[in-house]
């Protein structure tokens, strides 16, 4: 039940895609790698029927964005989010790790259109998979899960020319119940990055 629904967010997502792309190559457009954190809305989880203990704050926290730009402000993006939390199994001295990565679409409205400074809302849709890996009883356990992400987002793009750095505060909500995921990634972050525009 959960591979047909993350099939039919794949297709979902890959036509949006496929609608954008024939006026991306007409419109201005940009180019961002970014770092930071994300918080664990729940730094306390049942995985396995057991209580793990999650580091609040990610780490090997990466992200990539590319946008086109049409007129009146509006901008479709996609980005990829990838961002890592370890944990500490109780059987176990090791530690483990729960790692997420997300694939969203999406859109934005800048509020200035000329100038340096450009702040913008952002909300959208992806896929995010998971992916859970801890040491147990001598045995190396790795479970994977993927679902439907929603995210939200604030910031401001700094713009020199061509050059373009970015801080963004974003929200990524995981919804576990309909996809039966045993780890809640649902997180809260900053970024911040650099790239280019045209």
């Amino acid at each position: 039940m959960r591979s047909k629904y993350a099939r039919s967010a794949a297709t979902l997502l890959i036509s949006a895609v496929l609608a954008v792309l024939p006026g991306a190559a007409v419109a201005g457009g940009a180019f961002f790698i970014k770092g930071g954190a994300m918080r664990l809305q729940d730094d306390g989880q049942a995985i396995d029927a057991t209580m793990r203990d999650l580091d609040e704050t990610s780490y090997k926290t990466i992200g990539i964005g590319w946008e086109a730009r049409k007129q009146h402000g509006l901008a479709f993006s996609i980005d990829y989010l990838n961002y890592r939390n370890e944990f500490t199994p109780p059987t176990s001295p090791s530690r483990g790790e729960a790692k997420t990565q997300a694939l969203q679409f999406g859109a934005k409205k800048y509020f200035i259109d000329s100038g340096i400074f450009h702040p913008y809302l952002g909300a959208g849709i992806g896929v995010a998979r998971t992916n859970i890996s801890y040491p147990s009883g001598g045995l190396s356990i790795t479970e994977e899960d993927v679902g439907v992400v929603l995210h939200a987002a604030l910031g401001m793009e700094l713009r020199f020319d061509n050059l373009s750095f970015i801080l963004e505060a974003k929200h990524i909500y995981f919804d576990i119940e309909s996809y039966g995921s045993q780890y809640d990634p649902t997180a809260t972050g900053v970024l911040f990055g650099a790239g280019f525009n045209w």
